[in-house]
């Protein structure tokens, strides 16, 4: 898992370095995939507290800050990934009502809480998370876009998961249906490495 952690770290730092549409950062993010299964599923009998933060929107947004659609866009798929993953089984989701004036007054402070520098494990140690989870979707086009998700352990501070999906069309159904796979991906890969000799 150090192993796994120091390269995704990298990874990162190359991705914002030359822009997460590079396609070669991206097929080298998916490679990271095998790294999540090991980070949800180490213990089945236990379920983690997951705190999932808002999507968040990068790239081509068409203006400096997104638009009422994309901003309306943003809370329904966040609310359609809360939900999938709390009926997934992987993970207790926490509610963020009981700080969200601190993820407010953090969002005055930084443009993005996926990328703020551990900023968001505040907000998971305020609610007793284990984890929490930061997703974003990076805007190449109105046809292409890319999905990524990371799961950040409260504890140590260390990436536990991360991947990168792909998928076309800037409209509710495509977000959504990028959002119902991202779920059930990770919902497969925690039952395959659940059915690994130890």
């Amino acid at each position: 898992m150090a192993l796994c952690t120091a390269y995704d770290r990298h990874m990162k730092t190359q991705m914002r370095k030359t822009g997460s549409n590079n396609r070669a950062a991206w097929v080298l993010s998916l490679g990271l995939s095998a790294c999540a299964p090991a980070a949800i599923a180490a213990d089945p009998g236990t379920r983690p507290e997951l705190l999932v933060l808002d999507i968040e929107l990068t790239g081509d947004l068409g203006g400096t800050e997104p638009s009422a659609e994309q901003t309306e866009r943003l809370q329904l798929t966040s609310a359609r990934l809360r939900e999938y993953l709390s009926r997934s089984g992987l993970y207790e989701v926490v509610d963020p009502a009981p700080v969200q004036d601190h993820i407010d007054q953090l969002r005055s402070q930084h443009r993005y809480l996926h990328d703020c520098n551990g900023c968001d494990l505040e907000v998971g140690r305020e609610l007793g998370a284990d984890q929490v989870m930061v997703a974003w979707v990076h805007r190449i086009s109105a046809l292409i876009l890319d999905l990524t998700y990371e799961i950040h352990d409260v504890a140590s501070g260390q990436i536990a998961a991360r991947k990168s999906f792909s998928f076309r069309g800037d409209n509710d159904a495509s977000w959504t249906r990028a959002v119902d796979y991202m779920v059930r991906d990770l919902k497969e890969s925690s039952e395959r490495h659940a059915g690994e000799p130890r």
